[in-house]
Parts: structure tokens; C-alpha cells; sequence
């Protein structure tokens, strides 16, 4: 029933949509000429240039398949991308029962639908609901334990061939698992299934996919940007790299560190890990907190944190801690994702440094910082005290 709805609700605001906000989207712009070139017989990061990784390739074909124009293309990738969506709550479910009891999945079912309906936009419009099928599988696959593990670490590696940041949900996995090795090897020969092809027919332009990811600089909706917008250190904002970047004052600074500053949120966030695991108390159930924090922790360091990265997280947090912790960090969750609708509203306000556009962005990742915190540094003792 919360399948069926969220995947009314999804069409029902996107119908709402002018029309120019929904063809004239970059991404789908993208999706739509990788379909058609695709199909006709072109080689891509050889015969055309993209900037994602060969996995997003999947999701541009089947809607190029069944239309002829943009429209079209725009209609079927939203029901495909809704349909992932949908698939997606259904795993978490599943998992919430398995990890936390029967009745348990009624939080994060409802949890996971109210985040989807407040990131209509971005869900059906960017190709990251794979990213949430896959990090939702592969909670259920840790679930269920067994034989079910290496479809787990296989799924995060479909994941990583489209988006790369699935790779480091494997931490935990390898971790709270045994047979790591025949793990790492499932993972691997997935992403050689994808990375093998362009590697043999088109290596200058997939290396120069991620170079151009490299050279990005500071996009405004980083955490990094937000307290420079903050400070008044940013003069003005450009279009480059397919997205919005901020110039400035200590622009070029905190981009410069965006690289330590992730490392040292990863290791943090291991080394948290690490210690619960010495400690004995690091149980299945706590797969989806490592999971979730990890890629956190990649969000807040990184100089890139679009606003479709909330996707990421909807198959994870929902499922972290039990009762009223449950409650809790369902909570600050579903107000960073409501902070972002905000964000998108005020779009313009931010892209032109006006009042609430920059206020939303730094509530949104004090949010978001908050909940890593939460996830690190809080919900251990928290959930200590409730056993």
C-alpha cells in the first residue's frame, strides 16, 4: 500500500511541474543522449562524452527504447526511476523486519515514503534511485545472512559501477561479515563487468570521465560552500561542470582541503566502527548506521554534495537503531530532507546569494552533520541504555 503510493504521489507532484523544468533538466538532457546514441551503435567515452561512471548507462537505455523525443524519454525514465524507488522501499521493509522484528517495518517504511515524496524532483529526474536499489539490497542481503552476503557485496558493486560511493558501504559489510575475500572478489567482478569495456575501447575518454570529475570546483551546495556563504566570502556564483560553483574569498582554500577533509570524516567513521567492533557489540543491525555514516561522512567532505546524494541514504537511516532511537534519527533525516525541498525552492535565492537561499543550504548541512554525529557519537550510548 506505501508502495502503490508513493509511486501515485511521485507522478501526482511531477505532473505538477512546468514543463521546462522537467525536459530542460541537465541530467536527463544527458540520460536522454547517451539512450539514443546508444542505440545507435555509438561507443561511449569514445564516440561521446560522459561525465558518469559506465553503470548510469543502464538507466539512459530502456526510456530511449519507447520514445522518440524528449518528452517522451522525460515520462518513461520517471516511471522507471519510480518503479526503482518502489523496489527499493520494499527492501527496506523487508530488511527492517528481518533486523529488528515483524512489526518493525512500519517506521522505516514510512520514513523512507515521506523522504521520496519531499525529493519527488530528484528521484524521478537523476539516475541515483539505482544507487538507493542497490545499497537497499544489499541491506537485506546482510539481513538474511548466508548464501544472500555475496549478492549483497555483488549489488554494492552494480552500485559503485553507477555512482562509485556504494564502494564504501562494503566497509561495514567486510567487516560485520565473514569471507570478506569472496566478497571483495563478487564486488570486483562486477565492477569489471562494467569498467572492463571502456577500459578496452575507450580508455583516454573514460579516464577523462574522471578527470573532469577531479577538476570540479567548490559546488555551492557543499558544506564548505555553505559556511563561505555564511562568512560573506562569496562574490558570485558560475555555471561550470554541469553545476552550480561559488567564487571567492577562501573559495580555492576549501576546495583545496575538500580531499583531507574527506579522508579524515572516512577514517573517523572507521575508526568508530573499528571500536565497536572490538568492543563485540557491532551485530548485523548495525550495518545499515556504518553504511549510512561512511557515506555521510564522503557528503560533508566532499566539494560536490548535489542534492540527489539525499537518495543515497534512504535505504540506510531509516533502518538505523530501534524504538525511540528509530524515531529520533528518522527524524533529523526527514528535516534535512525537508531542509533540502527548501533549498530547491529557493534555488534562484541561493544562486544569486539572497535571503533564504544560503540560510537553507547551512541548516540542510548542519543537518546532515548532525546526523553523522548522531550516527558516530550518540546512538551507541543511546542504544545501550534502551537494551
Amino acid at each position: 500500500m506505501l508502495g502503490a503510493f508513493l509511486y501515485w504521489r511521485l507522478f501526482a507532484m511531477f505532473a505538477q511541474l512546468p514543463s521546462h523544468s522537467k525536459q530542460g533538466s541537465t541530467g536527463l538532457k544527458i540520460y536522454h543522449h547517451a539512450g539514443e546514441a546508444l542505440l545507435r551503435g555509438k561507443i561511449p567515452y569514445r564516440d561521446f562524452f560522459i561525465e558518469y561512471p559506465p553503470g548510469s548507462l543502464l538507466a539512459s537505455v530502456p526510456p530511449a527504447l519507447f520514445s522518440s523525443n524528449r518528452v517522451a524519454y522525460t515520462g518513461l525514465f520517471a516511471i522507471e526511476m519510480a518503479l526503482f524507488s518502489v523496489a527499493a522501499l520494499v527492501l527496506t521493509a523487508l530488511a527492517a523486519r528481518r533486523l529488528w522484528g515483524p512489526g518493525a517495518y512500519l517506521i522505516p517504511a514510512v520514513t523512507f515514503t515521506a523522504a521520496a515524496i519531499l525529493l519527488y524532483e530528484l528521484v524521478l529526474a537523476r539516475y541515483d534511485a539505482i544507487v538507493t536499489l542497490t545499497l537497499a539490497l544489499s541491506a537485506l542481503c546482510v539481513a538474511l545472512g548466508g548464501r544472500y552476503v555475496l549478492l549483497g557485496y555483488a549489488s554494492l558493486g552494480f552500485g559503485a559501477a553507477a555512482k562509485l560511493v556504494p564502494a564504501l558501504a562494503t566497509l561495514p559489510l567486510a567487516t560485520l561479515r565473514r569471507g570478506a575475500a569472496r566478497g571483495y572478489g563478487a564486488f570486483f567482478a562486477v565492477l569489471a563487468l562494467f569498467f572492463a569495456p571502456p577500459l578496452l575501447l575507450a580508455s583516454d575518454g573514460f579516464i577523462k570521465s574522471f578527470a573532469y570529475q577531479a577538476d570540479r570546483g567548490l559546488q555551492v551546495e557543499s558544506l564548505a560552500a555553505s559556511v563561505l556563504l555564511k562568512l560573506g566570502w562569496v562574490s558570485h556564483t558560475t555555471f561550470d561542470f554541469g553545476a552550480i560553483e561559488v567564487r571567492g574569498r577562501g573559495v580555492e582554500f576549501a576546495s583545496s582541503l575538500s580531499f583531507p577533509l574527506t579522508a579524515l570524516l572516512l577514517l573517523i567513521t572507521a575508526l568508530a566502527m573499528y571500536r565497536e567492533y572490538r568492543l563485540g557489540r557491532l551485530g548485523l543491525e548495525q550495518y545499515p548506521r556504518y553504511a549510512a555514516a561512511l557515506i555521510l561522512a564522503y557528503m560533508l567532505g566532499s566539494r560536490v554534495l548535489s542534492p540527489q546524494y539525499m537518495l543515497w541514504l534512504l535505504p540506510l537511516v531509516p533502518l538505523v537503531g530501534k524504538r525511540f532511537v528509530k524515531i529520533g534519527i528518522s527524524a533529523v533525516f526527514l528535516a534535512a530532507c525537508g531542509a533540502t525541498r527548501l533549498v530547491l525552492i529557493h534555488y534562484s535565492d541561493l544562486v544569486y546569494l539572497r535571503f533564504p537561499g544560503p540560510d537553507l543550504l547551512l541548516l540542510r548541512n548542519l543537518l546532515l552533520a548532525f546526523l553523522w554525529a548522531l550516527l558516530l557519537f550518540v546512538l551507541g550510548k543511546t542504544s545501550d541504555r534502551e537494551a
